[in-house]
């Protein structure tokens, strides 16, 4: 028998294992099972523990923020996953941004940094729905560190964090910003991609859509990345991504704040979670957040 409890969406349902009771989502070779509706209980655990460490282990305050922020996103997709819990998880994404916005803001180590490489994490503050907090997150710059330049040097030298930097200006509707940054990218850094960040032409090759307006195109191009060969090559996570894939989920929402609204039946990307619509309340979630 499928346990009650689990509030898994119906739709999403592709096959149920009768001997077992656990239920296959399409487009997937794993199985949901309560293993991973434990995973909610742990990941709470997680976040109690890390809070205390937060407060009581002086000099990594950074880290305990950065694994509060990867907890919060993480809780955030199986609310949605398990629970059926959208509101639920849009304060997840709220959390997130928040504490990244705290642990850019007051430190300048390497924890702080994550735009260099993040891009789904960049992405899922979007889900939030929370205007005032996705404006300030595409403001977001992290300091020097050591002989580290700060974010915005980086950038203009065509670095790493320029990915993460070009959602933030369509965050804001920076066209300019999202043009000087295509041309940055163009220039120099596709000419130095490594092999395994290859990929990444995909991303570039979908800011130009978005910035043209093209909705087939992003379609196209969200297509790619749910394909079975990208989409395992960009999966950062063994549980969340068999069920949603990342950073197509969080492209798709950044198409919809365009005013594009862009259709692609999987549910890789939950439709459900592209229209813009705000919780009624984002209490803060720690009290060291209402202190700063």
């Amino acid at each position: 028998m499928i346990n009650d409890n689990f509030g898994l969406i119906k739709k999403y349902v592709s096959a149920v294992d009768k001997s077992t009771g656990e239920i296959k989502f399409p487009q997937t070779s794993k199985l949901l099972t309560m293993s991973d509706s434990q995973e909610i209980e742990r990941l709470l655990s997680r976040e109690k523990k890390t809070l205390s460490n937060y407060h009581s282990q002086e000099g990594f305050e950074d880290l305990h923020l950065a694994n509060l922020s990867l907890i919060n996103l993480k809780l955030g997709y199986l609310m949605f996953l398990l629970k059926d819990d959208i509101k639920s998880m849009k304060l997840r994404s709220y959390n997130v941004g928040l504490v990244d916005i705290d642990l850019v803001s007051l430190f300048s180590k390497s924890h702080s940094q994550f735009f260099n490489f993040d891009i789904a994490r960049c992405l899922f503050v979007l889900l939030s729905d929370y205007e005032g907090l996705i404006h300030r997150y595409a403001k977001l710059r992290y300091k020097a560190h050591g002989q580290i330049p700060d974010m915005d040097t980086r950038v203009l030298k065509g670095e790493s964090p320029i990915w993460c930097n070009t959602i933030q200006f369509f965050m804001e509707d920076n066209v300019e910003g999202v043009k000087r940054n295509l041309d940055i990218l163009e220039a120099i850094t596709l000419k130095r991609l490594s092999k395994k960040e290859e990929l990444l032409r995909i991303d570039y090759a979908y800011y130009q859509a978005l910035l043209e307006k093209d909705r087939a195109k992003c379609e196209e191009l969200l297509a790619e990345l749910i394909s079975p060969t990208i989409h395992k090559k960009r999966k950062d996570n063994p549980i969340l991504n068999q069920y949603i894939s990342q950073p197509a989920l969080g492209y798709a929402k950044l198409a919809w704040r365009q005013g594009i609204k862009v259709d692609i039946d999987s549910p890789l990307i939950p439709k459900e979670l592209l229209p813009i619509k705000a919780n009624d309340d984002y209490p803060i979630p720690y009290d060291f957040l209402k202190e700063s």
